[in-house]
């Protein structure tokens, strides 16, 4: 490892200590923190994603190019990165930061939406991916959820905004120092999608375990609404994306469902599949009995607990 760290001038006597966090990245020291990718590609694609962000003053980790003025070592799959000051937060210990959370996203759909032109990216379409990936392989899910997603869900979503999304948003990609978010982390997955999965993705990890915890659910129900407010207070949300984002919930459990029976994860494939369903039941069919009934169930208010 010495020999690699070479490449940006640190040696044994600069580098103090080298801890694995994973497989392909190190700790080093206190200052800075080195990737492998043996994706060439990959790595160029989050060099230049991090560069770009970092113009539109979005906090994420900036990279240091070598001695030889380069950002990878010359067979392009190594980088090395400054480490970002924070911690991660447990929002339903601190649910007053959820707020600040929705701000910052905002912000970094913001920035996202405006680099689209000046970087590769792949291009997510869910009705698509339902089609081909999710739906061939659900299991222990009911038909009626199933005809749910594809009757009411997937009309919806069409009519959403798209753009550039990070796509893994969950409380270990995010530090916070000081009340601020300090860093966004793991853009690997980012992808055109619409905006409002970014959204759905971080509150159905939430909720992931939490079902019959009845005093997490109450966090959680004002965790989601303070989750709009900040957001829609930097980056206007629709009233159609409001009407979906449960929708997209159930969606992305079901997404799970499929992703862990394929890897053979029982444990996981049925954590996902109660979710989805507890969904389904609290927030998916009673906001669409409720719509029937023509009552309003949209607004920045509680619309949890329904008659």
């Amino acid at each position: 490892m010495i020999e690699i760290m070479k490449y940006w001038g640190l040696t044994n006597e600069m580098v103090v200590q080298i801890d694995t966090i994973h497989k392909s990245t190190w700790n080093i020291g206190d200052e800075y923190i080195l990737k492998y990718n043996s994706n060439k590609r990959e790595l160029s694609h989050s060099i230049k994603l991090a560069n770009l962000l970092s113009s539109y003053d979005i906090p994420i980790a900036s990279y240091i190019k070598t001695i030889d003025d380069e950002w990878t070592t010359p067979d392009g799959t190594y980088c090395l990165m400054k480490k970002i000051r924070g911690n991660h937060i447990d929002f339903y210990l601190h649910p007053d930061m959820i707020k600040v959370f929705g701000q910052e996203l905002a912000k970094l759909h913001i920035a996202l939406l405006h680099i689209e032109k000046e970087i590769e990216y792949r291009d997510s379409n869910f009705i698509s991916e339902w089609q081909d990936f999710i739906k061939p392989g659900l299991v222990n899910v009911s038909n009626e959820m199933i005809d749910f997603i594809e009757n009411k869900f997937l009309n919806l979503y069409e009519n959403l905004p798209k753009q550039l999304i990070h796509r893994d948003v969950h409380s270990q990609n995010v530090l916070f120092d000081n009340g601020k978010v300090s860093g966004w982390l793991d853009f690997d997955l980012n992808c055109r999608n619409t905006r409002i999965f970014d959204l759905a993705y971080l509150l159905g990890g939430l909720l992931h375990g939490e079902t019959n915890n009845i005093a997490r659910i109450e966090i959680w129900e004002t965790l989601y609404q303070d989750l709009l407010v900040g957001y829609d207070s930097v980056n206007y949300i629709s009233d159609d994306e409001k009407e979906a984002l449960p929708f997209m919930m159930i969606a992305i459990e079901l997404l799970f469902v499929t992703f862990w029976n394929n890897r053979g994860n029982t444990e996981e494939t049925d954590a996902a599949v109660i979710l989805a369903e507890w969904l389904y039941k609290n927030y998916g069919k009673k906001i669409i009995e409720r719509k029937h009934a023509q009552r309003p169930c949209w607004a920045l208010r509680s619309w949890f607990y329904f008659a």
